[in-house]
């Protein structure tokens, strides 16, 4: 990932470096780029080995802390409190690091700072062969920065485009590889190199890109305890701690390699992974992994790989891709993809854009629970919202494997998360056949058993069953759907209401917070008229 280090250099030169294993930078395109390397981290603060020695020790009760699994909701939140306690205490030993390699990220520059930064950014993503006619970055308000149209744009037309050389992916650049082959998650991979460049500073070829991104997001790891408190009981709760928990975990994984685990790095190129350590080990800090991970989650789109290992199974990685990622997300339809001949991304207008107005593209259709736990932000007008519901067959039912059995003819999980969605529908019809498959009594689990065929016929709503058997299952659904509101009782919406007109300017993560619960109290609220009505046909 990263850069190629073979493109040439848009960033500062330094002045000629001296020998390094007897090789000049005259002579050695790698002797410069190590002497760069060796420039950057050098320019880091370094830790005295008394806060070292605590971090050490910090890190590794990180480590035993995620290492557990919470067995209950009541538990997963302490070990989230406890988690915050320890991040806290990390960071404010990490703090001159974090300033050194994250400055705009303490100094909590607004817009106009990131915008000051776009006309080198543009220049750089025009020489490296972007073609953005009719667009250009700008501020729009409750947005930051997004994508307007400079002239009429036609619903279907090409509007933009990003060779591949100026995509962001762990195929970039594999000399900062550190997991290998260790990890399926590419994101993981992608957020490591994009640490390691943005280590780099001023000798980045990236640099241009990393100073237009924001300095912080409002993603689930930049909550607060208080605001995390206004998810427990919804549908977004246990996602957003477990979300806390994994970035925690990869970021003990990341500082135990580099400095309990490994001797010092001397970022020689001519060994893999060597200089991605090396720069772990200057310049690591869990301020700038969270918002490594945080650019990654809210950014990256799935690219093929340049290195199918079979053309039959097209093998797709994660990659942030310059440019195309300024436009903001409004409901619609796909219109970007990879164009295989011309090595590039493309992107249509998915519908007429006046000069002027924001140019918009639609993110896929994700439920409000995801774009707020990995993109930090809610869409009110989401159509393809859904509340998932978990549930599961119980290890001590007698009658739990003919449940199974029909349960596997419809290829639904044992113990599964299942959705409740907005009218029309309100009940997913996976979710309607695993509540009646649960409700079966024996007599009808051995009809429905002897004839699995037609198990589908449980997943439509009209399909005929027993009176007191479908009242069983509306039944449990409503009482489900009881359960699930209760955290929205009648005095907590009210409360609600009133805090959030009580809102200011730089509340924003809580205004979306409320947002969220009002938008999942509506589904549930609406899913429960709608089981209570059928409960008494």
């Amino acid at each position: 990932m990263g850069k190629n280090t073979k493109r040439n250099k848009k960033t500062k030169q330094p002045q000629q470096p001296p020998q390094q294993n007897g090789v000049t930078a005259s002579a050695s395109g790698t002797a410069v780029e190590d002497f760069e390397d060796q420039q950057a981290a050098s320019s880091l603060p370094r830790l005295n080995g008394k806060k070292r020695s605590q971090l050490n020790k910090l890190v590794e009760e990180l480590l035993n802390l995620v290492e557990k699994q919470p067995a209950n909701p009541n538990e997963e939140w302490k070990q989230y409190e406890q988690l915050q306690q320890l991040l806290k205490q990390i960071m404010i030993l990490e703090e001159p690091l974090s300033q050194a390699v994250c400055p705009q990220i303490s100094d909590s520059p607004d817009d106009q700072t990131r915008l000051a930064k776009v006309e080198a950014f543009s220049a750089w993503a025009k020489d490296g062969g972007v073609h953005s006619e009719g667009l250009e970055i700008a501020i729009f308000p409750g947005y930051q920065l997004g994508l307007r149209a400079t002239r009429p744009l036609a619903k279907d037309e090409l509007v933009l485009s990003v060779p591949r050389k100026l995509i962001f992916s762990e195929e970039s650049n594999s000399d900062c590889r550190l997991f290998g082959k260790m990890t399926q998650a590419t994101h993981l991979n992608l957020a490591y190199d994009l640490v390691i460049e943005k280590i780099r500073g001023e000798f980045s070829e990236w640099r241009p890109y990393i100073d237009v991104l924001p300095a912080k997001y409002s993603t689930v790891l930049y909550f607060t305890t208080k605001q995390m408190e206004l998810l427990r009981g919804t549908a977004a709760a246990s996602l957003a701690l477990r979300q806390c928990r994994v970035i925690a975990k990869q970021y003990a994984f990341l500082y135990r390699y580099a400095h309990t685990m490994t001797e010092p790095s001397t970022g020689n190129r001519r060994h893999p992974g060597e200089r991605g350590l090396f720069f772990t080990q200057h310049g690591l800090c869990y301020e700038l992994y969270r918002w490594a991970v945080s650019t990654v989650m809210t950014r990256q789109n799935l690219v093929p790989s340049e290195k199918q290992e079979s053309e039959d199974t097209p093998k797709l990685i994660s990659a942030l891709i310059p440019y195309w990622d300024m436009a903001n997300h409004r409901p619609g339809k796909i219109t970007s993809f990879y164009a295989a001949v011309p090595r590039q991304l493309e992107c249509t207008a998915q519908e007429a854009v006046d000069a002027g107005e924001q140019f918009f593209i639609y993110y896929g259709d994700r439920s409000n629970t995801d774009l707020l736990v990995h993109n930090g932000f809610v869409d009110d007008n989401n159509l393809k919202d859904y509340v998932n519901i978990r549930v599961g067959l119980s290890l001590t039912d007698a009658l739990a494997a003919k449940r199974a059995s029909i349960l596997d003819k419809l290829n639904i999980r044992y113990t599964a998360e299942l959705r409740v969605l907005p009218a029309p529908d309100f009940i997913s019809k996976e979710l309607l056949a695993f509540v009646r498959v649960f409700k079966m009594s024996a007599e009808q689990l051995d009809h429905w058993c002897s004839d699995l065929e037609r198990a589908g016929d449980l997943l439509h709503i009209d399909c005929a069953l027993e009176t007191d058997h479908e009242t069983r299952t509306w039944q449990f659904l409503e009482d489900r759907l009881k359960l699930l509101l209760a955290v929205f009782n009648k005095e907590m919406q009210e409360a609600d209401e009133v805090k959030e007109l009580e809102l200011k300017d730089g509340q924003e993560i809580e205004l979306m917070l409320f947002l969220y619960r009002r938008l999942e109290r509506s589904i549930l609220a609406g899913a429960l008229q709608y089981a209570q009505e059928h409960r008494k046909v």
